[in-house]
């Protein structure tokens, strides 16, 4: 009797390893501790786990390929717009040129949605900790379109219109 509850007990502990959970394929995509990106205000979640983690596979699951980013340069006096491709770029420079971005959304100024596009103006604080002695920070407000082609897909931004004091 003993040899069999032992051999049970084995056969038990081989069989459930906690330390090697089930395999997901889409890893934290699949989580919503980052942010729910098929909801609104997880998609800003998520957009502040990816600035916060200095992650730009995940910065980059946000837009769509057609995305367009625009601010306003004061010295030129003109808007400045880029691609998809070159916000990565930026973005991934500034997230291994930094040792800490903390990013807290605000307020929703406008908040205008369907169940397949949405057009959000908020308000966020940034402050970005390059080194000990070089710490920025700032406010702005920021407007997002964002759309996607089914109910149960997730959002995706493919406009943003920079509006802050950096």
């Amino acid at each position: 009797m003993k040899i069999i509850l032992l051999l049970t007990f084995c056969l038990l502990i081989t069989s459930c390893n906690p330390f090697a959970p089930k395999y997901d394929p889409n890893g934290f995509l699949s989580n919503t501790l980052l942010g729910n990106r098929n909801t609104v205000d997880g998609i800003f979640q998520f957009f502040k786990s990816s600035y916060e983690l200095r992650d730009t596979v995940l910065y980059g699951k946000m837009f769509s390929q057609d995305f367009i980013f625009t601010y306003y340069d004061f010295e030129q006096s003109v808007p400045i717009s880029w691609d998809r491709a070159q916000e990565l770029n930026t973005t991934y420079n500034l997230f291994r040129n930094t040792q800490q971005i903390i990013l807290d959304w605000n307020y929703y100024v406008q908040k205008d949605t369907t169940p397949l596009e949405a057009s959000i103006i908020r308000s966020f604080n940034l402050t970005i900790v390059q080194n000990d002695n070089s710490v920025l920070t700032g406010t702005g407000r920021a407007r997002f379109n964002l759309r996607r082609v089914k109910t149960e897909d997730p959002w995706e931004i493919y406009f943003w219109f920079d509006d802050s004091d950096f």
